[in-house]
């Protein structure tokens, strides 16, 4: 498809009121231009994916175009790579979203710095979720950029406020973990039942959180995605530009080494044997994906000293 069949395509999307508004000149203009810089500014492979996806992308420039106040005065800043790179993103395709990462990594890095108190890897797979994972009947938040102005500026306003909101909710901390969800004890008022009850509560929630601490970094992030953010494994894969299958065996192992090694911890602190932990070790894994979705989730970790938020002032132009 060539520019000119892509405008053609839009011009047959257009509302009639936006066709009696829109200059057709400066329309065909922006067009051609954006056209030209979109396997400039992202590779060669772009203007094959281009050629898919361009009937879907044209109906969305339209839609963006018959949803912009004042057309007229607004067409110059059409920005159609930028609208480019955001649709086919917003389609879940993760050579996609790589090159938007690459393309606005400096960007990101920025506003990442503002939240230093949180970490960095946290942020930025929150905010992959945030653009690029449509929920349940809905579309993925990138395409809710209009295509008027820089894509960059869209991209500052909203990754700002997600580490916004992720720093609100940080201070609100949890235990990672409620004895009655993993221990099979019964309730007593025995003084000293009461008090070994809380003792083995106390290591049985540290033993499941270090054993979490303990994992890769990447198994730790995929157990997050599944039971924090509640991600399929098509998604995860997507997002990190691998297999399904390399997903779901990383999350078997991750389970396999996690029970494990919970167990050795509260075998070494109540220094008892496999036996005698069954019981505690049974209600772990039954309630494995809440006690996960607790231990990974924001809330549940310590709340820094201080503001979450510290904001560095980004250096003036000169």
């Amino acid at each position: 498809m060539t520019a000119a069949d892509f405008l053609n395509t839009v011009q047959q999307t257009l509302a009639p009121a936006t066709v009696a508004d829109v200059d057709a000149a400066m329309l065909r203009a922006r067009i051609e231009a954006g056209w030209a810089s979109i396997p400039t500014r992202f590779g060669a492979g772009a203007q094959a994916v281009l050629a898919t996806l361009a009937p879907g992308f044209a109906a969305h420039v339209a839609t963006k175009l018959n949803a912009q106040a004042g057309l007229a005065t607004a067409l110059p800043r059409l920005r159609l790579d930028d609208l480019f790179i955001a649709y086919w993103t917003g389609q879940g395709d993760a050579v996609a979203i790589a090159a938007f990462e690459r393309d606005f990594a400096t960007v990101i890095d920025r506003v990442v710095a503002r939240f230093h108190r949180i970490p960095a890897d946290e942020l930025r797979q929150r905010l992959r979720i945030k653009l690029f994972v449509a929920a349940p009947g809905a579309a993925a938040r990138v395409l809710e950029y209009a295509g008027f102005g820089f894509l960059e500026n869209w991209l500052k306003v909203t990754a700002a406020r997600c580490f916004v909101d992720i720093a609100r909710a940080m201070p609100a901390a949890t235990d990672a973990l409620d004895e009655s969800e993993v221990l099979d004890l019964p309730a007593s008022s025995d003084p000293k039942l009461v008090h070994l009850r809380a003792e083995i509560a106390a290591v049985v929630k540290v033993a499941f959180a270090s054993g979490v601490e303990a994992l890769p970094d990447r198994a730790r992030t995929y157990l997050r995605h599944v039971y924090v953010d509640k991600l399929t494994l098509d998604q995860i894969a997507a997002l990190h530009h691998v297999h399904r299958a390399t997903v779901a065996r990383i999350l078997a192992q991750a389970r396999e080494t996690l029970m494990a090694q919970t167990r050795t911890r509260m075998r070494e602190q109540l220094r008892v044997e496999d036996d005698g932990l069954a019981s505690a070790v049974a209600m772990i894994d039954s309630q494995f994906d809440l006690s996960l979705s607790r231990v990974l989730s924001p809330s549940s970790q310590p709340a820094p000293t201080g503001s979450a938020i510290s904001p560095v002032p980004e250096p003036k132009p000169k």
